[in-house]
């Protein structure tokens, strides 16, 4: 980096602290008084049904605020020599153009919060503006991050270090009294995340965030059958010049959250186990909008996620899980006999991972009679329904299983790396061939650590 440049927006830098202190002294700027609106928790239990009681109201409270003394400072400074030297300086470095004038401005704006802001500003913290500032500007990598409130998983141990600069942890109180500038008569929407989600890394751009959040979601979906989203997030960074890396984004989805999970502490190091290798191989269709290649796999999964956030028709739920499995073991061509193909390709998968061969048979037989009622515009009758709880006791223990088997399905055929048709094959060989079968066994061994 050039160290004349540094230099130069030092002097920037300690020129903006001074013009700051000598308003101060002189009585030359004030704060002003701005009102915020904070929600104030009465009661908190949080348990292994997440937040199970809780009471809140909202107030009003006063702070002292800069922001006005702000925006004049800025415009004092801008007319100030080191200003225009510095000016001069990355013209001469980067060339002319409006996104460096206006980066230059981004910086003097954090000089001056950080002034004001913090009465323990010091000499060297401007050095570290100076530092992080020139990052931006060479494109370097720089401290990036969320804080993620998330639904639809419960945690019994108080924190999880899932990665690196990952961390998964439960809701406190201190997450939910918020504040918020009373800009408006409207009142800040009311969250209570079942867990928050943490993540720290270095990057370049605030669409990095974005993805990890997505990719993040993604993988605890499939860790168990839940149907966790992000209600809302924060976004921070080290970066001076990336404003979008400074924001809270809110999600407009109204989805319903109709499956919740519980990490238990025995669950752990098998969390942090499947992150770890779930994160190498999960496709970035799965997380990633504007993808227009999409596979067998991704197929699955968007089927998945249809039955685990579609409420209403517990028929359509029923469907989009038997679609999900469909897309993973039948093949284009086939349009005989599927329930048969299907039901056993599964229990041949499933049971070599644990599960009863012939429950697997008898939920998908079954499934696919709701399935194919749903598809032809019906629904099930009394008659049917009274059937189907008979065999089940309820229909959760139905739907809930036919979740399982695709959630684990899904998982195992992205370890596989393997072309669908040439796993089908495999496992239709394996019946009748040992070596085979052998074959197919070492396969599924990759998954049966993590899916459990």
């Amino acid at each position: 980096m050039d160290e004349n440049l540094s230099n130069v927006l030092k002097r920037l830098g300690l020129s903006v602290k001074r013009t700051i202190e000598d308003c101060i002294t002189k009585g030359a700027i004030k704060p002003e008084k701005e009102v915020f609106f904070r929600w104030k928790i009465d009661k908190f239990q949080y348990t292994d049904k997440g937040i199970t009681e809780f009471s809140a109201h909202g107030e009003y409270v006063t702070k002292l605020s800069w922001f006005r003394t702000s925006l004049e400072l800025i415009e004092t400074i801008k007319k100030s020599d080191e200003y225009s030297s510095a000016l001069e300086q990355l013209t001469e470095i980067f060339g002319k153009n409006d996104v460096l004038s206006q980066a230059l401005e981004y910086f003097v704006v954090k000089l001056i919060h950080e002034i004001l802001y913090n009465p323990k500003f010091e000499e060297n913290d401007i050095d570290a503006l100076v530092k992080t500032f020139l990052k931006d500007l060479y494109k370097e990598p720089v401290r990036y991050g969320a804080e993620v409130e998330l639904d639809g998983i419960i945690l019994q141990p108080d924190k999880v270090e899932l990665s690196y600069g990952i961390t998964l942890r439960r809701t406190k109180v201190e997450d939910l009294e918020r504040e918020f500038p009373a800009y408006t008569f409207m009142q800040p929407q009311f969250f209570s995340p079942s867990a928050i989600l943490n993540i720290e890394f270095l990057g370049r751009g605030a669409n990095e965030i974005q993805r990890k959040v997505e990719q993040s979601i993604a993988i605890l979906r499939l860790f168990k059958v839940g149907s966790v989203k992000w209600m809302r997030y924060r976004m921070y960074s080290e970066s001076i010049t990336d404003l979008m890396a400074h924001s809270i984004l809110t999600s407009g989805k109204t989805e319903a959250v109709l499956e919740k999970y519980l990490v238990t502490e025995e669950d752990v190091s098998k969390l942090r186990k499947f992150w770890q290798t779930i994160s190498n191989v999960i496709p970035p269709s799965f997380f990633e909008s504007g993808i227009t290649k999409i596979d067998y796999l991704t197929v699955a999964y968007n089927r998945y996620n249809d039955s685990l956030f579609q409420n209403g028709v517990f028929e359509r739920r029923i469907a989009n899980a038997i679609m999900g499995l469909e897309a993973l073991f039948l093949k284009s061509g086939e349009v005989q006999e599927l329930v048969y193909r299907l039901s056993l390709r599964m229990s041949k998968v499933l049971s070599l991972l644990g599960y009863d061969p012939h429950e697997v048979k008898k939920i998908v037989s079954n499934a696919y009679k709701v399935r194919n009622i749903f598809a032809h515009g019906g629904h099930l009758n009394y008659k049917e329904k009274k059937k189907i709880e008979s065999k089940f006791k309820d229909i959760s223990n139905f739907l809930r299983p036919l979740l399982e088997y695709l959630r684990v399905s899904i998982i195992v055929m992205m370890l596989s790396n393997r072309e669908k048709d040439e796993l089908i094959d495999l496992i239709d060989d394996s019946f009748v061939d040992k070596k085979r079968e052998e074959m197919l066994n070492s396969i599924i061994s990759m998954a049966k650590d993590i899916v459990g």
